[in-house]
């Protein structure tokens, strides 16, 4: 039992367990583990570190990319996922001025613009099913076009019926940034490298989440509604320029075959000196000869198919994956956690106006608090997480257990002791800047615990994770989009302590569903690796036949 967390009783070798570091602590001393000797390595301080998965000798594999390539393409893809996540709130300070603008109530203004989510919830599974077949690339390009056209259609909308529709087509072009970015790391990062890449994927989408209506509502108040659109449709051309030159394709076909490392029996000294590992990936490819591509030959649109397997197969694959543990450990620590900080600035204009009397600008610098959550999370976890599981690996003799991940879960509890604080300060007359502090430790707790779920999906559920994020963005968005019909009147009929304490609550639910998931999350793993039938291209490991019928 390493850490707390329960041994498998069916499979010796449970995939997702890898050997991580060459060195290893047993009863307070450093060995060299010799199964690490011949696997490749990562350079400079991250020399100890066993490369999980084992890249190819293809120039092509873009584990093998040079680090400018990745580091273009990264943060590419972060800088339009900011811009994705500003999209969505930006809007919310002006809700009570456009309310009076259409004469409708604050809640069908708020469900007007909402409409974005109902898209985003749409199209979230059917861009998954087009980037598997077709590619990222692609994908990627019409996903920002998108966003960059629905911008000007918004801007230009006559009514609430035109800004629906605009909305609806701009939700479709934000998918791929919220879900697909997480296959996107998987394919370009080692596992050593993935914590901290999906900090900073989080950290820009909930900069966007908190600057966007900071930066809008000065220009609602200032100009129109209308100017906001006109003003982030600039960086979203940019964007789609980028986004042509700095990404190319990272789908790559592997024939992989796996190395199985076992430790040698001996007595019980030697025996505290060596390990029995997990197979760890080692990967083969038959194409290794060849020509290293040229960036022109790269910055093609259409790459052709890379599956053979029809669009609604691919399209139907996710759905088995609701039978896995872990899509609803995903869904309600990342999926609803979202939920509820998203419905903090889309009822800010309500809460504030009421309880402090604040104009629309004055509703948009409340943001400053969730964007000093967002920087002192990416400072103290990005490096944090990533350094955490290596030296949890060492201290299990150098394996990794992607459960060890789920120890920055414990973050959560700052976003219940926001909501509770926030609720209870309200009620005895609490300044300002107190809700603002709240604020701070919701954001904190989202980026936080958020990266960490998501990482742990990247290191257990490998190439499918982006179904299973996709599963659990279109559960939240569909939850999300439904609330944007009566939260704004929840607040002003229970008053915002209630609301408060009734997201307070479910934050701490949803919280509660990381601790069984840490204890257990080792036998979830063999579970789905003994079931390949159901959660196709899940084994990571070869599995005798009686293992898997078992």
């Amino acid at each position: 039992m390493t850490f707390g967390i329960l041994e498998d009783r069916y499979l010796e070798k449970v995939p997702g367990t890898g050997l991580l570091s060459d060195k290893g602590i047993v009863h307070g001393h450093e060995v060299a583990i010799d199964e690490a000797r011949d696997l490749k390595r990562g350079t400079g301080k991250h020399a100890h570190v066993v490369l999980i998965p084992q890249p190819s000798d293809d120039p092509r594999d873009p584990l093998n990319w040079p680090r400018w390539k990745k580091e273009a393409c990264f943060w590419t893809l972060a800088f339009a996922a900011s811009l994705d996540g500003a999209l969505s709130p930006m809007v919310g300070p002006g809700y009570v001025l456009l309310a009076k603008q259409f004469d409708v109530s604050v809640d069908n203004v708020t469900s007007s613009f909402g409409f974005i989510l109902l898209g985003l919830g749409i199209f979230m599974l059917a861009q998954n099913a087009l980037a598997v077949k077709f590619g990222h690339r692609i994908v990627y390009l019409t996903s920002v076009s998108l966003m960059f056209i629905s911008c000007i259609w918004c801007a230009l909308s006559p009514n609430l019926a035109s800004i629906r529709a605009s909305r609806l087509f701009q939700g479709f072009g934000m998918s791929a940034l919220q879900s697909l970015v997480a296959s996107t790391l998987e394919q370009i990062y080692f596992v050593h490298e993935r914590g901290s890449r999906t900090v900073i994927w989080s950290f820009a989408i909930m900069a966007g989440i908190t600057l966007g209506p900071l930066i809008c509502s000065y220009v609602i108040e200032n100009l129109s509604w209308e100017f906001g659109f006109w003003f982030v449709s600039i960086p979203l051309g940019m964007t789609v320029i980028m986004m042509f030159f700095f990404v190319p394709e990272t789908t790559f076909r592997r024939n992989e075959s796996l190395r199985s490392l076992k430790g040698h029996d001996g007595d019980e000294d030697s025996a505290e000196k060596s390990i029995i590992t997990n197979d760890v990936e080692s990967v083969h490819n038959t194409s290794s000869r060849d020509p290293t591509p040229t960036y022109r030959s790269q910055l093609k649109l259409w790459h052709g198919t890379f599956t053979d397997e029809s669009l609604w197969r691919i399209f139907l694959r996710p759905f088995p994956l609701l039978l896995s543990p872990v899509t609803y450990f995903l869904f309600l620590t990342h999926g609803m956690q979202t939920v509820w900080l998203s419905l903090v600035p889309l009822c800010s204009s309500t809460i504030f106006t009421l309880e402090y009397n604040f104009t629309a600008s004055q509703i948009g610098l409340t943001n400053l608090g969730g964007i000093v959550g967002i920087v002192l999370a990416i400072f103290i976890s990005g490096p944090l997480n990533d350094w955490g599981v290596v030296w949890m690996s060492r201290r299990n003799r150098g394996v990794y257990e992607p459960e060890f991940r789920l120890v920055f879960m414990l973050s959560m509890l700052f976003g219940i002791f926001g909501y509770v604080g926030w609720a209870v300060g309200n009620d005895h007359r609490m300044p300002w800047i107190g809700a603002v502090a709240c604020i701070t430790m919701l954001n904190f707790s989202m980026v936080v615990s958020g990266a960490a779920a998501v990482t742990y999906l990247l290191d257990t559920h490998g190439p499918n994770a982006l179904h299973v994020l996709a599963l659990s963005n279109f559960g939240k968005n569909m939850v999300l989009y439904g609330s944007t019909f009566f939260a704004n009147g929840l607040v002003l009929a229970r008053g915002v302590k209630v609301a408060l304490l009734i997201l307070g609550a479910c934050q701490a639910v949803c919280w509660l569903a990381s601790v069984p998931m840490y204890v257990c999350g080792k036998r979830v793993r063999s579970f789905i690796a003994r079931h390949p039938h159901i959660f196709r291209g899940e084994l990571d490991a070869k599995t005798s036949d009686d293992e898997a019928k078992r």
